[in-house]
């Protein structure tokens, strides 16, 4: 918040704040672009939605990594006036972990949320709701997103969402075997240790969907 003097003390002034933060902004000072993007965004003026869209750009290509978290998010909501684009999402989303000393490490839950429910609602719409298609399935990496989440710092509510989201997805996969479908019945099925998102009725099944597809899918779980 910007200061000016008035009888020899300091006030604060928030249009004088905007004033010196936009003027920075304009000349592409990054941490600017972010500060004021974020003001807009707790804004209800006129276009301060579109405005805080710009900034947050602005600073994302310039690679801040809550500009790009926060585009991410966007882009996933269809907010500040965006339509909906899950492979930007995923895009921005995945920008925020590109370099590990730009995005905090102790407060990344909300990008890895959004970065896990993006993968898994992209492996819904592109493959017709067929989630186990070894090379392209998402389950393994939208779980790692989602206990990754839960590693940081989350609200309550979202904390309990992420549960629920895991427990859906994990329920679901390990009642048969990823590779040749056969259901689980009174056995369980032996769970990839690696990345914990794939169940098999055993070596053999396991062994196939490794080299039909599953190793890059397969990433090692939290």
């Amino acid at each position: 918040m910007a200061l000016t003097c008035k009888e020899g003390t300091l006030e604060r002034n928030e249009l004088k704040c905007m004033h010196y933060l936009k003027e920075a902004a304009d000349l592409g000072h990054r941490d600017a672009q972010q500060q004021l993007a974020k003001t807009y965004n707790a804004r209800r003026w006129n276009n301060a939605k579109e405005k805080s869209l710009h900034y947050f750009t602005l600073a994302a290509s310039q690679g801040d990594a809550e500009a790009r978290g926060m585009l991410g998010h966007n882009f996933m909501r269809a907010e500040c006036g965006l339509t909906e684009s899950l492979v930007l999402a995923k895009h921005y989303s995945e920008k925020y972990f590109e370099d590990e000393e730009e995005g905090d490490p102790y407060n990344n839950s909300f990008p890895a949320v959004n970065l896990s429910y993006t993968l898994y609602r992209l492996g819904l719409d592109r493959f017709e709701r067929i989630m186990d298609i070894p090379g392209h399935s998402p389950i393994p990496k939208s779980l790692f997103w989602a206990r990754r989440a839960l590693k940081g710092d989350l609200k309550v509510e979202t904390n309990d969402l992420v549960i629920k989201f895991i427990s859906m997805i994990e329920t679901k996969e390990k009642s048969r075997c990823t590779n040749c479908r056969k259901e689980a019945g009174s056995s369980p099925l032996k769970r990839c240790i690696r990345c914990l998102g794939a169940w098999y009725c055993g070596k053999e099944c396991q062994v196939q969907h490794w080299k039909n597809g599953h190793k890059f899918d397969c990433i090692k779980s939290y």
